[in-house]
């Protein structure tokens, strides 16, 4: 039992998460041709691999910021961070994005036994 106890909160500690963060304070600044930025979005999605193959957990991009997470899965992808992209946009009303940039980046554990690997996605949301 306490074996099974052990491997519960491994699992946990491991599991990956799907994160938006946005921001709305431009204090007066905008962007070319008149256009005003409804927000800034950032997004991060991360996931635990094993061997840098296996999935362990990995964030849940359909809801992003909530304490759940995809076991055995790898939702790390650039196209999961651009459906939370397009959710956010729609929720805002934004019509259109400037200053789209992502990257992945890959943190290593123990030589390869355990990798972290994160997608990062930011843009601004116009209307």
């Amino acid at each position: 039992m306490k074996q099974m106890r052990l491997l519960a909160a491994a699992m946990i500690l491991c599991a990956g998460c799907a994160t938006i963060n946005t921001a709305t304070d431009y204090h007066g600044m905008g962007i070319e041709n008149g256009e005003m930025p409804l927000e800034t979005v950032e997004i991060e999605n991360t996931g635990w691999l094993l061997f840098q193959c296996i999935p362990i957990g990995s964030g849940d991009p359909r809801y992003p910021n909530k304490k759940t997470c995809r076991l055995f899965r790898n939702t790390v992808t650039l196209q999961n961070n651009l459906n939370i992209l397009k959710d956010e946009m729609e929720r805002t009303g934004a019509t259109r994005l400037a200053n789209l940039s992502s990257r992945k980046t890959n943190e290593s554990i123990l030589f390869i036994l355990f990798t972290r690997r994160a997608y990062h996605t930011s843009a601004v949301l116009l209307k």
